[in-house]
């Protein structure tokens, strides 16, 4: 006998190989793209257009003991015809303090030392540059949070060296050395606030019982080794008098500017800027990041000194604040992390076998080496690339990887709208239907019910993979009915955010500036004699269950299952999720045609 919802072996067995397949392909198509990385990385600059950014004159929504918030309204449209969908609104809420800093280890054998050929540039200074812009993160922060304070320099610095110490390029000083150049005593005192051990700054606000909370992106250095300066081996050029506090966002853009042109590694400077937006991150999974120790060669003489640069994002600051405000939204960088392992078509009651295909591939020999892992993930959607990255470098990628497996990832409709990323099928158009048909799929019909926003319906599916097969028109809810004879369009469409002010008011909509779109996947099943390792198939360990069982829940829940649908209502998976002696958990012959009779002139 057929089974209502599990697909047969072969079928698993296939969607199994698919999988397998697509990520071999990405694999090929990741280690032939020498530039994926650069590429990646420079699109910090411009990445995702339409994100929002917060406004200078944002309430902050909720003061609690450990965390403070604040709060956006997005705004849906659902059809770009005459049909009566609604507009609808929902809340984001965005992290913007927490009671602790997140705890920074510098390692002498960090595996992360791995990346460093991939920016062509001598040296490892990626911890430098993660602390420096934690730094500039947090004082831009602190000039947009109402009541917010500081950056405030601390009576702990770092050390600095008595004498010149050159060093050649492959060796690491068994005290790590960080030559910071010919600077005024301005960076100088800059420079050994950030690199302090245990903080050498701090920016906060207070929560409602005076209690401290910290910018997201504070840090405490914890290391047992010494991280000392020097300052240069020519006298130190003041460019202009000692500043009366701690340096400005601005400044700190200046500084970290001349240090990425002092040693040539502007591409790290990218890199750390990445990995920086992951410490929120980190702080929310309340684990600490571990980084390697700094590597600097230090300049010589003889070397020419090369041209002066503008800082990054000196003249693009709307940019740096899309990334800040993302930076807040951990729910939605783990959306957007895991939205690399959905496929559009795949259905919930096989998204296990795609599932255990996809990491069949990324554990094999092929993949597992850290450096080739990243360059796969971020082929698959090289606008997330960066995202990526910066998950490694910080040790993010780890609990993303693990719940990927299991299919446990939540979908986040506002990231993925402002970031173009296909991360559920919800998001899909509902085609418009001939007036004869009798069904409708499964899928489209959970569409329809999202877009008219009913009590029951008013938050997306927990999961992204599309519910299987088709319901007969007649024994779907009236909303469902009506609008699949309308012959109008349906998809959802996201048209902007108003944030909370200091009045209580939503203000400042912030529309996007340019037409949305879903950014398509990288990855074909590709070449069938591809040796297709079956390990790790396992027909009965299978996440599939979950989603199937979420997504009927979802769908079902309200009206019950029609009489049609009686042998998935009954089946294992489902486990009769309304009680069967509830007279109202079945659509029944009479009650459907009277529903149908109302839509009937």
């Amino acid at each position: 006998m057929e089974d209502a919802v599990r697909p047969d072996r072969e079928a698993f067995k296939t969607t199994y190989e698919k999988a397998y397949r697509t990520w071999s392909n990405i694999h090929d198509l990741a280690i032939t793209d020498f530039n994926l990385p650069r590429n990646c990385l420079e699109q910090l600059e411009t990445a995702f257009p339409a994100h929002p950014h917060f406004p200078e004159d944002i309430e902050i929504d909720g003061f609690f003991s450990n965390t403070a918030t604040v709060r956006g309204r997005a705004v849906w449209k659902t059809t770009s015809g005459s049909c009566d969908t609604p507009i609808f609104h929902d809340e984001v809420l965005f992290q913007v303090a927490s009671d602790r800093p997140t705890v920074v280890e510098i390692s002498n054998s960090h595996p992360l030392s791995i990346f460093e050929q991939w920016h062509g540039e001598e040296g490892n200074h990626i911890t430098v540059l993660i602390l420096a812009w934690a730094y500039i993160l947090s004082a831009r922060w602190a000039e947009i949070i109402p009541g917010a304070s500081g950056p405030e320099y601390d009576s702990c610095t770092t050390a600095w060296a008595d004498n010149y110490l050159p060093c050649s390029n492959d060796t690491l000083l068994p005290l790590a050395m960080v030559d910071v150049g010919d600077v005024d005593d301005d960076a100088a005192r800059w420079w050994a606030a950030v690199l302090a051990p245990s903080g050498g700054w701090s920016a906060w606000i207070r929560n409602a019982k005076g209690q401290l909370l910290f910018s997201p992106w504070s840090t405490k250095l914890s290391t047992s080794r010494r991280v000392n300066l020097q300052r240069g081996t020519r006298p130190c050029v003041r460019q202009h008098q000692a500043q009366s506090g701690a340096a400005s966002y601005m400044a700190a853009l200046r500084y970290l500017r001349d240090y990425c042109d002092h040693h040539g590694v502007a591409h790290q400077s990218y890199e750390a800027l990445a990995a920086a937006l992951f410490l929120s991150l980190a702080k929310f999974d309340n684990r600490r990041v571990q980084l390697p120790i700094p590597r600097v060669c230090h300049q010589r003489e003889s070397m020419e000194k090369p041209a002066v640069s503008p800082p990054l994002f000196s003249g693009n600051l709307p940019q740096l604040d899309k990334l800040l405000t993302l930076s807040c939204n951990v729910i939605g960088i783990k959306a957007l992390l895991s939205s690399v392992f959905f496929e559009p078509g795949v259905l919930c009651n096989i998204s296990g076998a795609w599932l255990q295909g996809t990491f069949a591939y990324l554990d094999s020999e092929a993949v597992r080496e850290p450096r080739t892992l990243v360059r796969v993930l971020m082929k698959r959607d090289p606008d997330l690339g960066f995202l990526w990255l910066g998950a490694f470098l910080t040790g993010g990628h780890s609990r993303t990887l693990q719940e990927a497996r299991q299919g446990w990832w939540k979908v986040d409709l506002h990231v993925a709208a402002w970031t173009g990323t296909h991360l559920s099928f919800i998001q899909e158009p509902v085609p418009i239907l001939p007036t004869d048909v009798e069904e409708i799929s499964r899928a489209d019909e959970c569409r329809l019910l999202y877009l008219s926003h009913g009590q029951s319906y008013d938050v997306a599916p927990l999961f992204p993979f599309a519910p299987f097969g088709l319901t007969a028109i007649g024994d779907t809810n009236l909303e469902v009915r009506q609008h699949t004879r309308c012959q109008f369009p349906h998809a959802l469409a996201y048209e902007g955010l108003s944030w909370q002010s200091r009045e209580g008011k939503w203000t400042g909509f912030q529309k996007p500036m340019v037409p949305l779109s879903l950014r398509p996947k990288y990855g074909q099943p590709g070449d069938s004699l591809v040796t297709v390792m079956y390990d790790n198939l396992d027909f009965d360990d299978d996440c599939s269950e979950m989603m199937t069982r979420s997504i009927f829940t979802w769908l079902r829940e309200e009206d019950g299952f029609p009489v049609a649908e009686r042998d998935i209502r009954e089946h294992e998976w489902i486990e009769n999720l309304v009680d069967s002696d509830d007279g109202d958990c079945l659509i029944t012959g009479e009650s459907r045609s009277a529903a149908i009779s109302l839509l009937q002139p």
